[in-house]
């Protein structure tokens, strides 16, 4: 009897630990756990967005910009904070990382019709007329009325002439001249679009006209070129226009050596000796024309290959403008950079590796968040990523960081019931009080 009431003991005791268990895992405990995240996460943020509007009052970039790393770690897919980031690196000069953060901003959902006109601007000056033009296109057809601004078409212009959508820079251009008064440039601009068609008369017209206009246009290196080139009859074999080119640049006359260098190239195209001594004739003048430069060495890039000597000339030749080179290496020392700059349009496979070297290494763990969250952006039911991040939640050294972590574990598991990998991670923190050990931190 008394061996029975033992028996009876045992399985009444193991049903109550059963039940035990079963209600801390319960769905509703899980719910009420990710509630009390959500709302340390939302506490520990306050502070940085208290100081972030702070610094935006006083026009502070880089304290804007710093609060917002932190805002946009633990928060990555918010997308007001994306596009307050980009606004920001346009202000100091990082426009590739702005173009990066305005792409981020949409791929999670942030609609605004203005942020196609930022973008499309910030990609003219990072050089990147393609995708200006593409750009510029999509901000017209969210705001249809724009597209009568002659100044939002001169832009748009500008970016066809270097996206080589020479049409598309004629009519824009004409649009421009039809609705102003005394447009020297869009007369200059429609002049080189119209020699790149072969239409040589109207350009010989509207160069006439622009320099009518605008006197010192007459001193502009492409105004001296087009007349030259197109009279060019490529008698002279390439190695005498090489050189021709060369001894131009030796004696310092860089408008001259640019237009011998231009000359060979209508003769022996895409030519790299010539593309080289033109390039170096270009990047002396680089202030006046930045952005001919940067297409220009696009071109060369395109053609030949990367050329280390060359794309160190380009860096430190824009090195004074504050601007992210063409190589990805950033120039304004006045900011401090936390994280890599960007790849814009780099892979979650490339991502997962780039993550997964660093958690091995256990260093630039930040880098590794940034690069997960971009990844998540991308995928955002990837249970892999989810882990990756999770590991890196748990290597950092932030109070925050067994709870987010356990957060991404149980993200895991609800796309994925019974993950190995996920189901680790919250073991790993199931000895913890997530609320009492962030709770005391935040203190």
């Amino acid at each position: 009897m008394n061996k029975l009431r033992y028996i009876l003991l045992q399985v009444v005791c193991f049903s109550c630990i059963a039940v035990i268990a079963t209600a801390q895992s319960s769905p509703q405990n899980e719910l009420e756990k990710e509630k009390s995240i959500y709302t340390l996460v939302q506490q520990y943020l306050r502070k940085y967005k208290q100081d972030l509007n702070n610094a935006m009052d006083q026009n502070d970039f880089a304290a804007s910009i710093a609060n917002l790393n932190q805002i946009l770690l633990y928060e990555p897919n918010n997308g007001q904070a994306l596009y307050i980031r980009a606004r920001g690196f346009e202000n100091i000069g990082l426009y590739e990382r702005a173009v990066f953060d305005f792409d981020q901003a949409q791929l999670v959902g942030y609609n605004d019709p203005q942020l196609y006109y930022y973008l499309a601007r910030l990609e003219i000056k990072a050089g990147l007329g393609k995708e200006s033009f593409e750009s510029f296109n999509e901000f017209f057809k969210a705001q249809p009325s724009e597209i009568y601004k002659k100044e939002l078409r001169y832009e748009r212009g500008v970016a066809a002439k270097m996206a080589k959508e020479y049409k598309a820079c004629v009519e824009d251009m004409s649009f421009v001249i039809e609705e102003g008064k005394d447009e020297a440039d869009a007369y200059f601009n429609r002049g080189v679009c119209f020699t790149e068609l072969n239409i040589l008369k109207e350009a010989k017209l509207d160069f006439k006209e622009a320099v009518r206009l605008k006197p010192e246009l007459r001193n502009h290196w492409y105004y001296i070129t087009y007349d030259r080139i197109y009279k060019n009859n490529c008698k002279l074999s390439l190695h005498q226009k090489l050189d021709d080119a060369k001894k131009q640049f030796k004696k310092g006359d860089y408008f001259d050596a640019f237009i011998e260098a231009q000359n060979g190239l209508k003769c022996y195209p895409n030519n790299k000796d010539l593309m080289v001594v033109q390039l170096h004739a270009m990047l002396t003048q680089i202030p006046a024309y930045y952005d001919e430069t940067i297409v220009f060495y696009q071109d060369l890039v395109k053609q030949h290959g990367v050329d280390t000597e060359q794309q160190q000339k380009v860096d430190s030749a824009i090195a004074s403008r504050k601007q992210i080179s063409v190589s990805d290496h950033a120039y304004d020392e006045q900011y401090q950079h936390q994280f890599a700059l960007p790849t814009r349009h780099r892979s979650v496979a490339e991502y997962k590796l780039l993550i997964e070297e660093k958690i091995n290494q256990q260093k630039d763990l930040v880098a590794a968040l940034e690069w997960a969250n971009n990844a998540l952006r991308i995928e955002p039911k990837n249970i892999d990523l989810l882990v990756l991040r999770a590991k890196i939640f748990l290597l950092i050294n932030h109070p925050l960081g067994t709870a987010l972590a356990w957060k991404d574990a149980n993200q895991a598991l609800k796309i994925k019931p019974f993950f190995e990998a996920a189901e680790l991670i919250k073991k790993q923190v199931a000895d913890k009080e997530i609320s009492t050990v962030a709770a005391a931190e935040l203190k």
